[in-house]
């Protein structure tokens, strides 16, 4: 029996969505920094977008404990609290560790895959955006390469959001060893050809000293 079905037409952002992407962007960059005041109007007149997907923006940051309301029509920008930087990487480790262990058991060419984008990323530290691309790549490499589609949604939904990348510039902000993408995840593929357990130990030992950034801050 043959089944009528319309075509679907596909979904373009929405303008909130839009102004939520460049304001996170902006945030990644450091044009806005932590303590820095956005007001709604400016920010419509320099979208070239109407307030009410500013302030939709704006809200869903708010939710993310990114902005804070002050004055009228007019939020601040949060530095980041350390309480979230532990439930984010505590999420982290419960799905990037897990992947580890995973792709350790499956072997080549799982391995091969996580190799390949630590090559890719060398040289990408010139810039807070091409070192969060990179990073975000080679874990989220490790979760691809678990062939886990709903556990690879999870770690998209912790990494591309807003607090990610705010989260990343705090990292970079306040990290002093400065190792470069590369050579800082270069553990982690040895470990993968170790053991599981070897990979799931690795991969938990590098969110964590993530974490202490964050937990060491001034």
């Amino acid at each position: 029996m043959r089944i009528n079905l319309r075509p679907i037409q596909r979904e373009v952002e929405s303008l909130a969505d839009l102004a939520y992407r460049q304001l996170s962007e902006a945030m990644l960059t450091g044009q806005i920094p932590p303590g820095h005041r956005l007001v709604m109007d400016q920010l419509a007149e320099q979208l070239g977008i109407s307030r009410t997907p500013v302030r939709d923006a704006l809200l869903r940051l708010q939710r993310e404990n990114l902005v804070e309301p002050t004055g009228k029509r007019g939020f601040v920008v949060c530095t980041v609290a350390v309480d979230d930087a532990v439930h984010v990487y505590e999420t982290r480790e419960a799905i990037e560790a897990f992947a580890a262990r995973r792709v350790a058991e499956i072997g080549e060419p799982a391995i091969e895959h996580v190799r390949r984008a630590i090559v890719a990323s060398k040289g990408a530290d010139t810039d807070p955006r091409r070192a969060f691309e990179a990073n975000m790549s080679i874990h989220r490499s490790v979760v691809e390469a678990t062939g886990n589609p709903p556990l690879l949604e999870l770690f998209d939904d912790v990494w591309q959001r807003a607090r990610g990348r705010a989260l990343f510039a705090d990292f970079l902000a306040n990290d002093t060893e400065r190792v470069p993408v590369d050579e800082a995840h270069a553990p982690l593929l040895t470990a993968l050809r170790e053991s599981p357990e070897a990979g799931y130990v690795a991969m938990c030992d590098h969110i964590r000293s993530g974490l202490r950034v964050h937990q060491n801050r001034p």
